[in-house]
């Protein structure tokens, strides 16, 4: 036996190798880029869970109707990504309301954060105004 002859890969073995890369390369291309989009949507789903739960701290902190109002009012928020999602207090058929709210009463509302017409998150929450 020649000794060069066995000094490495040949072209043969080096084109086979790039070939069977390649191949993994796009199997496992699409599994890859779900998980990036996946992540990228919990990202989302995230920030409106925070804002939302932000805002139910405030109303719980305000010890008033008028707090309450503010925190369940309409408003609009910019996620990491720059898309925009709005929260509101909304009744179970997801039209938006004003929890009900006079003086010395437990006031139960549900509000939710909404990105183009697609539910991100839900929080349930009742405040005590003295």
């Amino acid at each position: 036996m020649d000794k060069e002859s066995d000094a490495g890969f040949g072209l043969v073995e080096l084109v086979i190798a790039m070939l069977l890369l390649a191949v993994i390369a796009v199997a496992i291309a699409p599994a890859i880029w779900n998980g990036i989009r996946y992540s990228s949507d919990q990202t989302t789903v995230a920030t409106a869970t925070r804002q939302l739960n932000s805002l139910v701290d405030q109303a719980h902190d305000g010890e008033s109707c008028a707090s309450v109002a503010v925190a369940t009012g309409s408003r609009t928020f910019v996620d990491g990504r720059g898309r925009q999602f709005t929260t509101a207090a909304e009744d179970p058929s997801g039209t938006i309301v004003t929890p009900a709210c006079s003086g010395t009463s437990l006031v139960k509302f549900t509000l939710v954060a909404r990105q183009a017409g697609k539910e991100l998150a839900r929080v349930d929450a009742m405040v005590y105004v003295p």
